[in-house]
């Protein structure tokens, strides 16, 4: 995992968003160099996109809609470390507005 992602963890921590004991196990599994796994990834991303800093444990109860194939790639590469946090907006965009 990039340092970019650790940087976008502890800023979710130091803004008091998500739980604090996940978030920091999520990066201690980053540092010592094991891929986080999926749910986490997720964890984090949702945590991101939530405009008011709700809890993505409490909003996983509620059915998400059929993600595209494209968009899923690129969380993929992006949890796997091969593009930085912000490389995945940049892209993330591009194939959002093409829809």
């Amino acid at each position: 995992m990039s340092e970019d992602m650790i940087k976008t963890i502890k800023g979710l921590l130091s803004m008091g968003r998500g739980n604090p004991k996940r978030l920091r196990e999520i990066i201690e599994t980053a540092k010592s160099g094991e891929p986080i796994v999926m749910s986490d990834y997720r964890y984090i991303q949702n945590l991101l996109e939530s405009p008011d800093g709700a809890d993505a444990e409490q909003s996983q109860a509620i059915p998400q809609p059929k993600r595209d194939t494209s968009l899923e790639v690129l969380r993929i590469r992006l949890a796997e470390g091969q593009i930085s946090i912000e490389e995945f907006r940049v892209l993330k965009k591009a194939i959002t507005d093409e829809e």
